[in-house]
């Protein structure tokens, strides 16, 4: 706990800094599965535990549940956000539409150096998937599909997906995923990185349509 104190304890801490790394750190604890699903949130033991103030930890809490990563209940407390099956069906529909979307415009807007990296990534992801190292797998499976959408150029679309992400994340870790399962879904990623270098946008489309559905299959298995 005193090295947890460390983090948020200085002189003079700039507030909004401060509230930034409170943020940061909860979110990583709860979209890591440290803070499992149903945990009541206290705010005397965080306050206890981190050395900081109501003020700046409510203010992360406050971003977490527009995250849709805790939920306060009234009379009850404040709690690590359960996920449900209406959840998953709602949160990767909207993400395959706006995925789709996005990988057609980046299609025509990545710059082809890019593309070409992002592939080279997929054989890094292979190795780190063959290593067992899931949260890896997780941050590259992020970047892959955050890049493509920060290179749609649509400012609306990648604030929707940036909010979307730490749930898609939250929910790849819940549900984990068997060597051969990671594997096929990196062969996805590479299918989608191949149409685009070929400049082949509708392709790109139906094929991120068809990963993110079937990614959305898996995950509602687990939460039946």
């Amino acid at each position: 706990m005193e090295n947890e104190k460390l983090i948020f304890k200085g002189v003079k801490p700039d507030t909004r800094n401060l509230n930034e790394r409170i943020y940061t750190y909860l979110h990583n604890k709860i979209i890591f599965n440290q803070l499992k699903p149903g945990t009541r949130i206290s705010y005397e033991e965080l306050i206890e535990e981190l050395g900081v103030s109501k003020t700046p930890l409510r203010d992360a809490l406050n971003r977490l549940q527009q995250d849709g990563l805790i939920e306060i209940k009234p009379r009850s407390g404040t709690f690590v956000k359960m996920p449900n099956a209406k959840d998953i069906e709602e949160i990767f529909d909207v993400r395959k539409a706006l995925e789709r979307q996005a990988v057609g415009l980046a299609t025509t807007r990545m710059p082809r150096d890019v593309m070409e990296q992002l592939l080279e990534k997929t054989i890094l992801a292979e190795k780190v998937i063959l290593s067992g190292d899931f949260n890896r797998y997780l941050q590259i499976d992020h970047e892959m599909h955050k890049v493509i959408f920060l290179n749609s150029d649509n400012q609306r679309l990648i604030h929707i997906l940036n909010s979307l992400q730490a749930q898609v994340t939250w929910i790849g870790v819940m549900i984990g995923n068997a060597v051969e399962g990671l594997l096929e879904v990196n062969e996805h990623h590479k299918s989608i990185l191949r149409a685009m270098l070929d400049s082949d946008a509708v392709l790109a489309q139906n094929l991120m349509e068809n990963h993110i559905e079937e990614v959305k299959s898996t995950a509602l298995k687990s939460f039946l």
